[in-house]
Order: structure tokens, then sequence, then C-alpha cells
């Protein structure tokens, strides 16, 4: 993808007060970062360390202010941070007092880039050794990332929806779809732009693939059929279906989270 001028540069950090059982032992930053000359929020969270770290991009779920970065999910990003990770997620363009419009897919995907931009000018981030995490509409946004080339050794998906073609959608994905979207009869090449499963062959970074047999709002099967066709197209993968799993596998939580670091130390470098 190509870098305008100023994309990835930080124009503001502050640091959040950490009141947790993590305090202490990690920093968080809310800052504002440039895309495409939009003011985009974002968050760094890393742990007290004197060594570069690898660097791990978190993709959120959810759309607009629904699903934002809150004080919850940064909580489980410190714990993301204290496996040894200099943690960096975007509440994407137009969301959470950032300028621009969420596109669900579009434009936004430069908002990852851009993340993984500023990280390369971190001095505490080890640039050469980046990974990456998206649950549900995030896991959309990993799989666009990597079908768009960004630098990283390794992915992790939970939830993520893979084939937005598929109709009826959970409720309320047809409505928010439409908004952010468009019409998916005039909009169709746009659906099939974000559907992961119409592009398999795209999918050339080592990804492991979580979900749950009990999502109600993605089908597990999709997934399922992206899988196969990952195997056909000898694709490097791993894929683990949870048996009355939820959306984010809340229910097997320490289970999927060591499943991903177990996976991404396969391709971290010391």
């Amino acid at each position: 993808m190509k870098r305008n001028k100023n994309d990835g540069k930080m124009i503001s950090k502050i640091e959040v007060p950490v009141h947790n059982d993590f305090e202490g032992k990690i920093t968080i930053f809310r800052i504002e970062y440039l895309v495409d000359e939009l003011k985009v929020v974002g968050f760094i969270i890393r742990p007290k360390s004197d060594t570069k770290l690898p660097v791990l991009i978190y993709n959120r779920g959810g759309n607009c202010e629904y699903g934002k970065l809150d004080d919850e999910r940064l909580y489980r990003l410190s714990k993301y941070a204290l496996e040894g990770y200099v943690v960096l997620a975007s509440q994407y363009r137009g969301n959470d007092g950032g300028e621009g419009k969420d596109a669900f897919g579009g434009d936004d995907v430069r908002d990852v880039f851009a993340l993984s931009w500023l990280g390369d000018e971190l001095p505490y981030a080890d640039k050469d050794n980046k990974v990456m995490i998206g649950h549900s509409r995030g896991g959309m946004m990993t799989y666009l990332s990597i079908k768009k080339g960004i630098d990283i050794k390794a992915a992790a998906v939970i939830g993520a929806p893979t084939n937005l073609l598929r109709r009826p959608l959970a409720f309320p994905m047809e409505s928010v779809l439409a908004e952010l979207v468009g019409d998916f009869t005039e909009k169709r090449s746009e659906y099939c732009d974000r559907s992961a499963l119409l592009w398999p062959d795209k999918i050339k970074t080592p990804i492991l693939i979580q979900h749950g047999d009990a999502d109600l709002r993605v089908n597990y099967e999709d997934a399922e059929e992206l899988v196969e066709l990952l195997r056909k197209n000898n694709s490097e993968h791993k894929f683990i279906l949870y048996k009355d799993g939820d959306h984010a596998l809340n229910n097997y939580g320490k289970d999927r989270d060591r499943e991903i670091f177990d996976w991404f130390s396969l391709y971290i470098n010391d």
C-alpha cells in the first residue's frame, strides 16, 4: 500500500492512568496519528522494559462507536502487552473523536497500515517482528491488511467474517453494512473486496483462525470453507473450532490467548 507523506505521523500522545492490577507494569498512551491527513485515534500499550519488543497490532471489532476500545478492552490489551509486546491499536477513522468516516474495510484499512508505520518509528519497538490480531470486524481488517501486503510475520483472527455475500446476515449487520458500505446490489464489488473467501490466494501470511460453533454473529462454516481453500493452496495456517464457543470465545479465553501467543512464537525472531 502506498504511503502518503504524513501517514503514521503521531501528532499527540497522552498517558492514560492505569487503575488496575497492571499498575506499575505497563504504560498506556492515547494517541492521535495522521492517515490521509485525517486525525485518527489509537493507543499504545507497552510493558515496562528496557529492551526492544516485538509489535502486536490489534484490530478491534464492531463499527463506529460500537465495540470501540474502552477500559475493558484496554485491560485485555494490557494482558497482551505483558506477553512481551508493544501493542498498537486503532479506533479507526471517524470514531472516538477522530476525523473522517468509518468505512468498514474500505479506506480505513489504511489506518491499520499507518499504525504499523508509526510503530516503525518507536525506539522501543522491534519493527522487524510484527504480528497482528483481529476480532470479528477486526479479523476482516486483518485479512484485508494481509491482502494489501502489510509487513507482519504472522496473524490470528477470532470470529472473523470471511463472506459478506452470505444472506441473511446476523442482525444488525444488514443495516450496518448498508450504511457503511452501501446498497448490496449497487456496491456488490465492495462486498466482494471485503470477503476473504473470494481471494484465498492473497492470504500469504501464516494465520491462526479461531471460531466458535455457537457464534451467533458470524457463521463458522464460512471459516471452514476458507480453511479448506487455504489447505488446497498450501497456505500456512491453523484452524481451531471451539465447541459451544461464542463470538469472542470468551468461554475459552485462556485457551484462545495461549494458542495465539504460541502461534506467534513460531514466527518471532529472537
